[in-house]
């Protein structure tokens, strides 16, 4: 004849005042938690980061030596921030 066993057949379910102690004894305690409801705080996209878009597109252009000099003198005559911006109000004098 089979000794029945002294543990319980089932196991107590996981509550408030027993989840610290059932985790701390390596047992599983998924059951008190919803993995459906997850919320994700760490990580991912948040709304608004990153820069913001200028609405303009990179392009890579060849240019010589001589046109760039131009191109960064024009910038400097016309207190404009970089030589892009020269290239862009260069564009709308044609």
């Amino acid at each position: 004849m089979k000794k029945s066993s002294s543990r319980k057949s089932r196991t107590e379910a996981t509550t408030a005042a027993n989840l610290e102690t059932r985790f701390d004894a390596g047992r599983r305690v998924l059951d008190y938690f919803d993995p459906a409801r997850a919320v994700v705080t760490h990580g991912g996209a948040r709304p608004g980061a990153g820069r913001k878009a200028l609405g303009r597109q990179p392009k890579t252009i060849k240019l010589s030596p001589g046109a760039i000099r131009r191109f960064e003198a024009y910038a400097r005559r016309k207190k404009l921030p970089h030589f892009s911006a020269a290239l862009e109000a260069a564009s709308h004098l044609v």
